[in-house]
This record gives C-alpha cells, sequence and structure tokens, in this order.
C-alpha cells in the first residue's frame, strides 16, 4: 500500500478493502445499547463509507465484517480527512474518536481487534466563557420575566427550574416520565433510564423543585382531567399532554433559546446544566460532589467548573478601588 503525503499531518490511501462473504453477526447482536447505537451509528457508517469504495448503503449485517477489517492506519487517514479536508473542529473529531472507542471496544470484548485503542482524543482548550454564559441570577431573571398564559408556558418554565436543579442532560429529561419520579423514606429520586453512558442513575430531588414538580402535575391533572393513577406512564414534559407525545430535542433548545431572549443571551439547555455546576462549585461543593450530580463518569470533565469558579472569584480584582496603595498624596 502506498501512503501519499497530502501535506503535513494529511494521509491518503490508495488501498481497496477486500469483501468476504463470511457470515458474522450482525453489530446489533452484539451491541445492546439502542441509544449508544442511536448517537454513534451516523459515525460508524461515515467513517466506513470513507474507507470502502461502493455506493450502495452499508447493511446492518456488514458492520462487522467491515469493522473487522480497519486497520489504525484507516483511522489516522479518516481524521487527517475530517480536518484537513472537511475543516471540522477538534471538538466534533473528538466525539467522532470517542464513538469508534465505544463500539470497537465492544468489539474486542467478542475476540475482534481494535485500531482505534490506541487513537488519542485531540487536545482542546474548553470554552469558559460559554460555561459562564448562564448565571443563577441571570435563570432568575428569566423566570422575572416570563409570562405564563397556557399549559405549554407552565411546562416551559417548569422544564427550566428542572433543569436547573437537576443539572439533567436534555436526553435525560425528554425521556423523563412520571413513574421515574421516586420517593423513599420521604425523600424524592429520579431514576434515569437513558442516560449518556446508558447505565442507570439515580438523582435526590431538591424541597423546591419537588414542590414545582407537584403544583405542576396537579395543574395539569385539573387542566386535562387526569387521574393522578394515570399519570405513571405519562411523559413529564409532553409536546402534547393530550396524546402524551414525547418533546423533542428541538422544540426543548428552541424553548429555552427564546427564553434567553428575555435576557439578551443565546443559550441551550446545556447552558443551564453549566450554571447549575458552575452554582455548586460557588458554594464551596467539591470535584467529587460535582461529578456525582452531574453523572460525569470522569473528574477531568468536571474540573472545567472548578476553573470556572476561580475565574469568576478572579474577576473580584477588578472591584478593588484605584489608585494603588503607594500613591503620594499631595
Amino acid at each position: 500500500m502506498d501512503i501519499v503525503i497530502k501535506e503535513k499531518g494529511a494521509l491518503s490511501t490508495q488501498r481497496r478493502k477486500k469483501r468476504s462473504k463470511e457470515d458474522r453477526k450482525s453489530i446489533f447482536e452484539i451491541y445492546r445499547s439502542k441509544k449508544t447505537i442511536k448517537d454513534y451509528f451516523f459515525y460508524l457508517k461515515d467513517f466506513l463509507n470513507y474507507v470502502y469504495d461502493g455506493d450502495n448503503p452499508i447493511e446492518g449485517e456488514e458492520l462487522i465484517q467491515l469493522m473487522s477489517e480497519i486497520e489504525k492506519e484507516d483511522v489516522e487517514d479518516y481524521l487527517a480527512h475530517l480536518l484537513n479536508e472537511r475543516k471540522m473542529k477538534k471538538t466534533s473529531v473528538n466525539k467522532i474518536i470517542s464513538g469508534l472507542k465505544s463500539l470497537y471496544k465492544e468489539l474486542e470484548k467478542h475476540g475482534y481487534k481494535n485500531p482505534v485503542k490506541h487513537i488519542n482524543h485531540f487536545k482542546v482548550s474548553r470554552d469558559i466563557e460559554n460555561i459562564l454564559k448562564l448565571s443563577f441570577e441571570d435563570i432568575k431573571e428569566i423566570i422575572g420575566k416570563y409570562k405564563i398564559t397556557n399549559d405549554k408556558e407552565y411546562r416551559n418554565i417548569t422544564i427550566l427550574y428542572t433543569l436547573f436543579y437537576t443539572g439533567m442532560r436534555s436526553e435525560e429529561l425528554l425521556n423523563l416520565q412520571y413513574k421515574h419520579i421516586l420517593k423513599r423514606d420521604g425523600e424524592y429520586f429520579l431514576k434515569l433510564e437513558k442516560t449518556k453512558s446508558g447505565k442507570e442513575q439515580y438523582k435526590p430531588l431538591h424541597d423546591f423543585l419537588v414542590n414545582k414538580l407537584n403544583e405542576y402535575q396537579d395543574y395539569v391533572s385539573n387542566l386535562y382531567n387526569i387521574d393522578f393513577n394515570d399519570f405513571e406512564e405519562r411523559y413529564v414534559f409532553p409536546s402534547s399532554f393530550e396524546k402524551n407525545k414525547k418533546l423533542s430535542y428541538r422544540a426543548l433548545y428552541t424553548l429555552i433559546q427564546n427564553m434567553g431572549k428575555l435576557i439578551n443571551k443565546e443559550i441551550s439547555p446545556h447552558n443551564v446544566r453549566h450554571a447549575i455546576a458552575t452554582e455548586l462549585s460557588l458554594n464551596g461543593a467539591d470535584l467529587i460532589e460535582i461529578r456525582d450530580f452531574l453523572g460525569h463518569a470522569d473528574t477531568k470533565v468536571t474540573e472545567v467548573y472548578i476553573n470556572a469558579k476561580s475565574i469568576i472569584q478572579k474577576r473580584v480584582l477588578e472591584k478593588i478601588p484605584m489608585p494603588s496603595m503607594d500613591e503620594k498624596n499631595n
């Protein structure tokens, strides 16, 4: 195989992959996490279409065979293509690397080679300004300005409360049903089934949020004449209360974006997650506590909020009166 250096760091290969007709298990038979398949299948398909010749769509039963013939050089070539030809940001490429690593790690358990095992993520600097975009005071201002005139607006403001007081990810909130709100020994918890890790998690609920959710449920029950015994399978934040249809991410993003316009800020649901994490740090929560609250697998992801805290504290320096202390008085 000849490798052509197109420019520094960019690899191109002339190799054409061979496809055998050996029967193998489908990726769907081996890798059972539906959420991960949904998140990463697009990346995998794009990767395989880049490496292999052929115009026909890659079918499910082909995946294992095609993935098993991938070499590390194919992965490096693809990543160089994403950076140098598609001009993708390193943060976006890192998501693709994570997807490939997750899928190949599962294949490796079944005896297949793992060509991405020693592929590292690109180092990127965290966008601290984005993390600090929304504060607790901003959220209070939004709540003060947001007008509630109908059931959808009541739902929207309760979504804002829930995102902040739980630090939930968007997907977790969208899949939340009343059966996931549990009470044990007088304390309330959320059972999160659709988490990023694919594992069930339990999140304690703040008393303030419990009251808000109860008031919201009472409102919905009275408005639509729904018996409390019939709430179990209902989505807490549906797109349609009558049809019990799940809210889409686009609708969630839009409603949070519209709330941000009330204070002239462009925000997303994830900015609300940032806001509670930063607030926890400012109020003395340690790294482990914040990690567990957010459901992070690694404290390295959580450390950014500790850094954000230090930046906020440094801003106090701007409030020190001038002139300086050693300036002589006339």
